[in-house]
């Protein structure tokens, strides 16, 4: 009896921007991304901004945890739009999902 390979799963790139959201909604954004049972992903946050320690001390906490997770900060400000389009530069899949800190 042949073996049939099973066909990898592709990667999907999951990104999201946070600026000034509540700290629980931050927690659970990333939890729900963490827990699905699609596995094959990578998840990319980008902080707008960077005077925002409390959130960048949770998204550094993450990514200790969970090395699926790139973390990137901007050096100013720049808005949704804008961060998600650097977050775009940084993807390495065909497929990607935007992901929101509103519950």
């Amino acid at each position: 009896m042949e073996a049939t390979m099973q066909p990898l799963e592709p990667l999907i790139s999951v990104i999201m921007s946070v600026y000034n959201e509540k700290e629980n909604w931050l927690i659970w954004s990333i939890e729900s991304v963490l827990e699905q049972s699609y596995k094959n992903f990578e998840f990319i946050i980008i902080l707008d901004n960077p005077d925002n320690i409390k959130l960048d001390n949770i998204v550094q906490k993450y990514c200790k945890r969970d090395s699926r997770i790139r973390y990137f900060k901007n050096e100013k400000n720049i808005g949704l739009v804008k961060s998600l389009n650097i977050a775009l530069t940084h993807v390495k899949s065909d497929f990607i999902d935007r992901k929101s800190t509103r519950l």
